[in-house]
This record gives C-alpha cells, sequence and structure tokens, in this order.
C-alpha cells in the first residue's frame, strides 16, 4: 500500500469520529509527540556537549599536567637534542602510562619540530606495547597523518582533532608550549575515539529513554485533561518552550491533585534533574575540583561581574606556594594535593576586604580585595604571610611553607579581569625574579622584561649577523711599563640601540644559557687576531674571561685545543681568565681540566679575585699563573683605607702563592703609584689606555706607548728594592 493510500484511509477514518474530545485528544497526543522530539533532541545536545567537554578536559588537564610528570630537566634536555638513556626513557613511557590508566586516557606523549617532520619526545606505552616495540622511541620521526602536529607547532594554537594513525582512531589534544628560544613544543593526549562515541551513543539513548518517559506521562495526561485542554496546555507549552530556550529552572504550579497536578509534578521533577545536570556542568566548568574553589574561569567570571569604578577601588593579588614540586617530588602527588586543599581551607577562611579565593591552577591561587587602599592591602598581604607560615601537619610529616605574591590594582593597573589577573601575574614573577615575598606591578618593570626578551632575539642575531665587536686593553709590566699581554673584552654593535654594556647583556646571556657561545665566538675571533699579530711580528698573550663552569666542561677543553692548533696560535699566547664569583659545582674535574690546560701552555688567571667563593684551600691547589685584583677595590683604594689594606693583602698572598698579580680598573696616577709601592706585578685601565678595536690597539702597541706612564716609586714589598724607571 502506498503512502498516499495510506493518508486517504487515514482522512476518512478521521472524519468518521465525531466525538470533539477524541479530536482534541488526539491533537494533544500529536503535539506531546513533538515536544517528545524536542526535549529529546535538546537533551541529547546538553548530554553529548558534557561527554564532549569532560573528554576535552580531562585531555587539557592530562596535557597540562605532562611537564609535571616528568623530572624538571627532562624536557630542556630533549629539546635541546641530549642523548637520553633507552632505561630513562622506558621508565618516563610506563610512568605515563600510569597516568594515562588512572586518568582514563588512552596516549600521552610530546613532540618537537624538525624542519617539516615531527619526533618525539616522551611518548606513553602498556607494558604489552613495550614488549612488541609498539611505541614512539626518542626523537624518532612520527607519521603525523593529516598534518595536524605539524600545523599546531607552526601556528602555535591549541587544537582538538580525531586522528587517525597506527595506532588507531583517537580524540586528541593537541597543545603548543613556548620554550625559551621561541620555538614551540607540542604536549599531546588521546581518549580512544571508539570509547568516546560509546560514551556520546550512550548519552543519545539516554536522552531517548528521558524523553520517552516524559512522552509516557504526558499520554497518559492526556486522557484526563482532555477537558480541561485550553489554560493548562497553554501553560504546559509555555513551561516547555522556555525550557527548550535553555531556562531550566521554569517551573509549574503543582496545587491540583489530579492528573494536571501530576502533570506538574513530573515536569517539575524533570526540571530539577535538568537543572541538576546543567549546575555540574556549570560546576566542572568554574569550579576547582580539587580544592572546591573557583577555578581561573569561574575566578574571572567573577571578577568582571563585581568590577564597579563606583565601588571604590579593588586589588587582585596572585599567590605561589614557594617550591611546591618538592613536595610532590619527595611525598607524592597525593600528598601534594593534600597539601593545596588544606592551603585553600586556609585562605578560604580570610573575610572582607576578601571576597573571593580561587585556585589557578597547580599551586597558585588568587585573591579578589574590595574597598580598600593601599595600607588595606598590604594588610592582606601580612595575614597570607602568617597564614602560610603556619606548619602544615600531613599525615607524620610536618611541612614549613612560603609564598610569594603579585598584587595589581583597579583601576590604577587594569580595568577588566583579564588585565588585573594578567598583570599580577607579571608583578608575581618580578616578585619571584627579586626574591621578595610580594610585589605590585610595574609598568617600568614590565617594560624592562619586554626589552629584555627582545635583547634575547637580537643577541642570537647578534652571534649570526657579526654585531659582537672583541676591544683589547693592554696589561703593562709595572716594572718596565712593557706590554706582552692584552685581555680581550666583547662588545655589542646594536644596529639600532648602538653599544650595548656588557654589564647588560652578559648577566642576560647567562641566565639563557647562550653565554657559552659568545665565549666560543670570542676564543675563534681572539685566536684569529692573534694568528694575524704574529704574521705581523706581534706577539702578545691575549686574556679571554671564561667561566667555571667553561672549564669544568671538557668539551670547552677539547674545543680550545682545536681552536688553538687550527689558528696555529703557541697556547702560551692565550690566557684564561676565570671568573671568580662562579661557583665550583666539581672540583675534581675543574682541576684535572686546569692541570691539562696548565700542561699544554696556556696561561690561567684568577679573575675579579676578592669578590666571589674562592676558598684558599682550592686556591693553592690550583694551577694558575696569576691572581687579578677585582677593580672594585683598585677604584676605590682614594676612597676607603680598607680597600687599600685588602689590595695589600691580595698582592702579599698571590706572591706567597708564587703567583703574578694584576690590578685592573687603574686609572689614577696616585693609584699606579700605590700599587706600585706594594709590589703589584702588572696593571690594566684607563691610565694606560682604554679598550679599543684591533687595529687601533696594534697602532698603539707600536708607537712608544710607555711615555705617558707615570714613574713608580720603588718598591717597598721588596726587601732590597732599586727606583725603577722607564726608559
Amino acid at each position: 500500500m502506498s503512502f498516499h493510500m495510506m493518508a486517504q484511509s487515514i482522512q476518512r477514518w478521521f472524519r468518521q469520529l465525531s466525538s470533539a474530545r477524541i479530536k482534541i485528544l488526539l491533537v494533544l497526543l500529536v503535539l506531546n509527540l513533538l515536544l517528545m522530539v524536542v526535549f529529546t533532541l535538546l537533551m541529547q545536545w546538553v548530554m553529548c556537549n558534557g561527554v564532549r567537554r569532560d573528554a576535552d578536559t580531562r585531555l587539557s588537564a592530562a596535557v597540562r599536567t605532562l611537564p609535571m610528570l616528568l623530572p624538571a630537566d627532562y624536557l630542556p634536555r630533549a629539546l635541546s637534542g641530549a642523548v637520553i638513556a633507552q632505561d630513562e626513557y622506558l621508565h618516563h613511557v610506563a610512568s605515563l602510562n600510569r597516568y594515562c590508566q588512572i586518568a582514563g586516557l588512552r596516549y600521552l606523549y610530546a613532540f618537537k619540530r624538525e624542519g617539516d617532520k615531527v619526533s618525539y619526545l616522551v611518548d606513553s606505552a602498556s607494558p604489552a606495547e613495550l614488549v612488541k616495540g609498539s611505541y614512539g622511541p626518542y626523537q624518532t620521526f612520527y607519521a603525523d597523518p593529516g598534518g595536524n602536529a605539524l600545523a599546531a607547532l607552526k601556528d602555535g594554537l591549541p587544537r582538538t582533532v580525531t586522528l587517525h594513525d597506527a595506532w588507531g582512531e583517537f580524540r586528541t589534544f593537541l597543545l603548543p608550549v613556548q620554550f625559551a628560544d621561541g620555538s614551540y613544543y607540542l604536549l599531546a593526549a588521546d581518549i580512544d575515539n571508539q570509547l568516546f562515541n560509546e560514551a556520546l551513543a550512550k548519552a543519545r539513548w539516554q536522552a531517548v529513554w528521558m524523553g520517552l518517559v516524559l512522552f509516557a506521562v504526558a499520554c497518559a495526561v492526556c486522557f484526563v485533561v482532555a477537558h480541561h485542554f485550553s489554560a493548562p496546555l497553554a501553560t504546559l507549552s509555555r513551561a516547555v518552550r522556555r525550557m527548550a530556550s535553555g531556562d531550566f529552572g521554569v517551573r509549574i504550579h503543582a496545587g491540583r491533585q489530579d492528573e494536571l497536578g501530576s502533570l506538574a509534578r513530573a515536569f517539575n521533577a524533570l526540571g530539577e534533574l535538568v537543572l541538576a545536570r546543567d549546575k555540574s556542568l556549570r560546576e566542572l566548568a568554574f569550579v576547582d575540583s580539587l580544592s572546591g574553589l573557583a577555578n581561573r574561569a569561574g575566578f574571572l567570571l567573577y571578577v568582571e561581574e563585581h568590577l564597579r569604578p563606583e565601588s571604590g577601588a579593588y586589588a587582585l593579588v596572585v599567590l605561589n606556594v614557594n617550591d611546591f614540586h618538592f613536595i610532590n617530588e619527595y611525598l607524592g602527588y597525593q600528598d601534594g594535593d593534600t597539601a593545596l586543599r588544606f592551603v585553600a581551607g586556609r585562605l578560604n577562611l580570610f573575610q572582607r576586604p576578601v571576597t573571593k579565593v580561587a585556585r589557578l591552577g597547580a599551586n597558585t591561587f588568587a585573591l579578589l580585595l574590595e574597598r580598600v587602599l593601599h595600607d588595606d592591602v598590604l594588610k592582606v598581604l601580612e595575614r597570607v604571610d602568617v597564614c602560610m607560615a603556619e606548619p602544615l601537619l600531613i599525615g607524620k610529616e610536618r611541612l614549613d611553607i612560603s609564598a610569594t605574591s603579585g598584587v595589581a590594582l583597579f583601576p590604577e593597573h587594569g580595568f577588566s579581569a583579564d588585565s588585573l589577573l594578567r598583570n599580577a601575574e607579571v608583578a608575581l614573577c618580578d616578585a619571584k625574579r627579586a626574591r621578595r615575598s610580594f610585589a605590585f606591578y610595574d609598568p617600568e618593570q614590565e617594560a624592562y622584561s619586554r626589552n629584555q626578551l627582545t635583547l634575547m632575539g637580537d643577541l642570537r642575531e647578534a652571534l649570526a649577523e657579526g654585531h659582537l665587536l672583541v676591544y683589547y686593553q693592554p696589561k703593562v709590566k709595572m716594572v718596565d711599563g712593557v706590554v706582552h699581554e692584552a685581555e680581550a673584552l666583547v662588545r655589542w654593535q646594536h644596529p639600532e640601540r648602538g653599544f650595548i654594556s656588557p654589564g647588560v647583556f652578559i648577566p642576560f646571556a647567562e641566565q639563557t644559557g647562550k653565554l657559552r657561545a659568545i665565549t666560543e665566538w670570542v676564543v675563534h675571533d681572539v685566536l684569529t687576531q692573534a694568528s694575524a699579530w704574529l704574521n705581523e711580528g706581534l706577539e702578545l698573550c691575549i686574556s679571554v674571561n671564561v667561566g667555571v663552569s667553561d672549564v669544568e666542561d671538557a668539551s670547552f677543553v677539547s674545543f680550545l685545543e682545536m681552536q688553538l692548533a687550527g689558528c696555529q696560535v703557541p697556547p702560551q699566547n692565550l690566557c684564561l681568565e676565570i671568573t671568580e664569583t662562579g661557583v665550583m659545582r666539581n672540583p675534581k674535574e675543574l682541576m684535572r681540566n686546569l692541570e691539562y690546560l696548565r700542561a699544554m701552555g696556556v696561561k690561567l688567571s684568577i679573575d675579579d679575585f676578592g669578590t666571589g667563593y674562592s676558598s684558599f684551600a682550592y686556591l693553592a691547589k690550583m694551577p694558575v699563573h696569576e691572581l687579578k685584583i677585582d677593580q672594585s677595590f683598585v677604584m676605590s683604594m682614594n676612597e676607603r683605607f680598607e680597600n687599600v689594606s685588602i689590595v695589600r693583602s691580595i698582592i702579599e698572598l698571590g706572591h706567597i702563592l708564587g703567583l703574578s698579580v694584576i690590578a685592573e680598573g687603574v686609572e689614577t696616577e696616585a693609584v699606579w703609584q700605590a700599587l706600585a709601592v706594594m709590589g703589584c706585578d702588572e696593571a690594566q685601565g684607563y691610565l694606560i689606555a682604554a679598550p679599543m678595536p684591533a687595529k687601533a690597539f696594534s697602532l698603539w702597541c707600536r708607537s712608544d706607548s710607555r711615555l705617558h706612564l707615570p714613574i713608580p716609586l720603588p718598591n717597598m714589598a721588596e726587601g732590597n728594592y732599586t727606583v725603577r724607571h722607564f726608559s
């Protein structure tokens, strides 16, 4: 029978029905069926979105947890291309797999970009997969079907994708993370797509069953309410429309004890279920599950809703529990979570002016202070310090903790929740950098940080494009004024900012790990210039500044040996001035390398003596040739008698140890004469000559550079002295 014939039969049967009640009942049934479909679709949308949001939340949380599951130095080593032992790598693979099992994930891994390909930094795999070798070995390339990983590394944007590869089909979250040099590496987590689709199907069926239940209830009610159709049905229809539009709090008056009242109560019960589900979804979005406090999104929403210029000043405080990773490392993440709950509980006890407390993530919390002055903020920060100073008792462990805080004020430091939170986090970083307990947001400090960040990129270009220059400053023997040595000093000729002082970029290069590259560049340039001078008949010993960490590294010693051989410069024409402020991390290796360098013929000097950590015991053992008195003592000899005593003591100590002593920073004739009387061997400073480029230095050396030097006084440190003069 065709559809058209069936429709005609139904029409004839309907016309035979003379009862208005039946007609109304049929209309009600059709309407209820329509409402059931709409409601079912709505519930499917809500529940499926909940499943997606839950999956994406777990993926996002897992990806952000990945660096915490690894040793703090693992990712920097892996990103630098360091060799990772297979046993260590497999240990991390198994560790990530255990986390995946706990978190309900399939895989957790990290990539880095190598050209137009991506390679593994770390992977996760089950024991069975490890046995089969079915995992991503360290630094092997990943096939990257669809190019999603490479695209994320190129544009730096996180994304959720459906991934098909050799391991199966997954719902995957990709999170690019910017490294210190501006490049990105990629953190990723997978959920089995089959399980994800099964969860969606289950949610859809639940919605269907709820719709069927609603439809069954509505059908039963239709038979009773046929006589009272107009007003009750209109009420129900309006309520359903409001619920379909998202107003899950709508309710129907259920005072009647008949079927209409039952329908109203059933609808209200269903509304409670939907509202509870909506509330739980909102809590997932705005409440931190560990502490019960507002999360970052919830805190921002609260702050944005409550910022009112007419209500006075506000303060947003971001505080970070110091060195919290030690708790996780030594006690475990479970005790770490317990400690965070204790901290959250203490902060949540704060009363006005604190109106909102939140956990932004990890060991970082936030406070909103309303209607406060600057002194009020300081009092709250004192309360925070007192709160944190009280020890935490976790099991049998007594934990002493502290916190660092950053503060941004409204409206001085921002007009929106996002800007205030960002500036408070900037202030927090400033406080940690300065090792203070708190700091207020300072726009000038942020500008300085941005300038330093710009310098980081410019410094990389300076090495590649030849913006660094080497200047030379002579050292003269005080007994006769002869110049046999000079110190190489690096200068940065920035194409836009002009000369940048070494005092600015050298500490910055040390912090960012670029100091070794600068040192090696200087060594190569100096030896190349020394080779050219040798060919011209000018033989000098050139000093290069190096750090303790450089000399401790056997690869740096090999680099020096290779450069000396390549430039055909005798080792005795190179002097290494080892910065005395460096900390000896490996004294045995340092001594071994110094002995090797001395045996090669390289001259060794302790630079900036008197300002660092040198132990007399180590100094007596170190195979060095000379001490170099720090210029801070020399330059202030005219101002403080104590510095004269310090300089004289260093000279005497150096001579007792059989070392030559050089004074740097000699700028006045009085200091020159005083050093001569004390028996100082060599001098360096602006009294003799300022640092100059190689060409100018060569001309200076060939001129009679000693004529302007003062005649030294007798050496009172010698038993039998004679008056020395320059001819």
